[in-house]
């Protein structure tokens, strides 16, 4: 393993890459890096770069191969869920690739139809997409939402596959709210707004309350319906919180995030 390297800072050109806790195949993946994201060398291992994300701190080892190109001023972010990419501004034309919600892209040339060319030669539709300069206001419950039945992954902050601190991170982060990806992490972060409750008890739940159990993260839909990912059906979900909190033994802490 080297000294901390000199590389200039980087930009994902592939749709996601993983982040894992180890520079080798077969261990877990702790985040995951979206398309146009940049992140900051930090060291290397063969192949492996470990590196940290600029967008909320994170820091894991890439894969060798991964698409890593000079930064370059992202113009435009994917505002719907999910963003085709095809090799000509057609719906017939089959797309090659697709990106999260969120994925950060430079257009290099509009169309009176609503394609766009993308820096990297590729098409989307323009509707897909919203400039950055467009503030981060978004209601976090209505963002979360659009990530129901997405698939669960542990690691995962995309619409390819999420889990419970991701859904959280990247609901806040479209509100404005940078916080980490980890559910302990974000318990004890105050960015998410004041601890209302240490253990769930006393208060009157709210929609877009942040609920912490061992382990485990969600967004309260209405007063007695969580919003989570969780591995009890692998997938985003709505439940009731009293059946969350029975399964996972118990609330450590709530939070009301100031949006």
């Amino acid at each position: 393993m080297t000294d901390a390297l000199t590389t200039p800072i980087r930009r994902l050109a592939a749709p996601q890459a993983v982040l894992l806790e180890q520079p080798r195949h077969g261990v877990p993946q702790t985040s995951e890096m979206l398309f146009g994201e940049t992140c900051t060398p930090l060291d290397r291992d063969g192949d492996w770069l470990r590196v940290e994300n600029r967008t909320d701190g994170h820091v894991g080892w890439l894969p060798p191969g991964t698409d890593l190109t000079e930064p370059v001023a992202p113009t435009h972010r994917v505002s719907g869920r999910m963003a085709n990419l095809h090799p000509e501004p057609t719906h017939k034309a089959v797309p090659v690739a697709a990106l999260s919600f969120g994925s950060l892209v430079t257009v290099a040339e509009p169309t009176d139809s609503g394609w766009v060319r993308l820096d990297n030669g590729l098409w989307t539709f323009g509707k897909r997409l919203e400039p950055v300069a467009v503030p981060l206001d978004r209601v976090p419950v209505e963002t979360a939402l659009r990530f129901l039945e997405t698939p669960y992954v542990w690691g995962g902050r995309s619409a390819f596959g999420i889990d419970c601190s991701g859904l959280v991170q990247v609901a806040l982060g479209a509100a404005g709210i940078t916080t980490h990806h980890s559910s302990g992490m974000q318990r004890n972060d105050d960015r998410l707004g004041p601890m209302v409750s240490a253990d769930g008890r006393g208060i009157d739940y709210r929609r877009g309350d942040i609920v912490f159990f061992p382990g485990h993260v969600g967004i309260m839909l209405d007063g007695a319906t969580l919003l989570h990912a969780t591995v009890f059906t692998m997938s985003v979900v709505t439940e009731p919180l009293a059946d969350v909190a029975a399964r996972a033994e118990g609330i450590t802490g709530v939070r009301r995030p100031l949006v």
